[in-house]
């Protein structure tokens, strides 16, 4: 590499150290097993806090680098870890793997290794090594590690994803999302877990899943959604049309005898405009609509349809939209 990796190093340690000094380290370490073993060796001399022969500060120990990588991934994280659907977000995952998640641990003198994709307003398509599909949405963050595939193979979500998961009996594919879990062995489905959020939802459009809470195990069917509330343990179980519910994968917005006040309020949500609805015989739940728009379409030309069907006016004034 055009700069050793002491010097990398050095410059991670003194507060001098660029995203490329990061991502040439991840790189390094993934380049050949030999490698992984020199960073062992370092980090047999960083643990005993000996001074390295190399231009490594002396006395640095392992905990102080831990804690300096820690210090600049707080400050690059933002900008260091945006995954988007182009070839740079392969490379970028060593980066994320290493420093911006802070998921450096070493275990029995190896590294654990932790791959993370975060999408902000664009999804992400990508496949795991072992066949397994999946499509991030918006606003969503997803984690697994190198040991994906061995024993078993965990990941962890938190926001919306969708999920072909190749089949593998011996080896569970399980969704962590904190207090709650999905296990299966080969299915395709979605699971919506915000951050922050009360509720979990699950569709399942193929073969079956098992959700697993702290009281509970339920087994579902497909076209059947679960929605989980964390606060009070509480599952419910109901039937739904399952490629409609997972049409968002697909860039699409499939609606079909859906409350009007209910639809518009997903849409103040998604468009992150607000909605009033001035008309309050539109407010009855009686009052449904359906019909599929594009995601890449606009509030008001999703209105525009809507109207065709509906006898609705609106009105747009200091950025918020009046229903009439």
């Amino acid at each position: 590499m055009e700069n050793s990796i002491d010097h990398i190093i050095t410059r991670i340690l003194s507060g001098n150290s660029s995203s490329e000094d990061f991502l040439s380290l991840s790189e390094w370490l993934n380049a050949d097993e030999k490698n992984k073993k020199e960073f062992r060796l370092l980090k047999s001399y960083w643990d005993a806090e000996v001074s390295f022969s190399h231009s490594l500060m002396p006395n640095v120990s392992l905990d102080n680098l831990r804690k300096k990588i820690d210090d600049q991934s707080r400050q690059k994280r933002l900008r260091l870890i945006r995954f988007i659907a182009t070839p740079i977000a392969a490379a970028i995952a060593f980066l994320v793997l290493f420093f911006a998640t802070t998921h450096l641990n070493i275990r029995e003198g190896e590294v654990q290794q932790f791959y993370t994709y975060i999408t902000d307003k664009n999804k992400s398509h990508f496949t795991l090594d072992d066949g397994t599909k999946i499509i991030l949405n918006r606003n969503s963050r997803f984690t697994y590690s190198d040991a994906y595939g061995t024993d078993q193979r965990k990941v962890n979500l938190e926001g919306e994803a969708y999920f072909e998961v190749a089949k593998n009996p011996e080896r569970p594919f399980i969704v962590d999302m904190g207090n709650a879990s999905i296990r299966v062995l080969g299915t395709t489905f979605s699971v919506k877990a915000d951050k922050g959020k009360d509720q979990i939802t699950a569709v399942l459009l193929e073969g079956s899943i098992r959700f697993e809470s702290p009281t509970q195990q339920v087994l579902l069917a497909p076209d059947q959604q679960l929605t989980f509330i964390r606060s009070t343990n509480k599952i419910d179980i109901q039937s739904v049309n399952a490629k409609e519910n997972l049409a968002w994968k697909d860039g699409l917005l499939k609606y079909k005898s859906i409350a009007l006040c209910t639809l518009l309020n997903e849409l103040e949500k998604k468009y992150e405009i607000p909605i009033h609805i001035e008309n309050k015989k539109l407010m009855d739940p009686n009052v449904t609509v359906s019909g599929t728009f594009s995601e890449d379409q606009s509030l008001k030309e999703i209105l525009q349809v809507i109207s065709r069907s509906l006898p609705i006016k609106w009105s747009q004034r200091d950025g918020t939209y009046y229903i009439q």
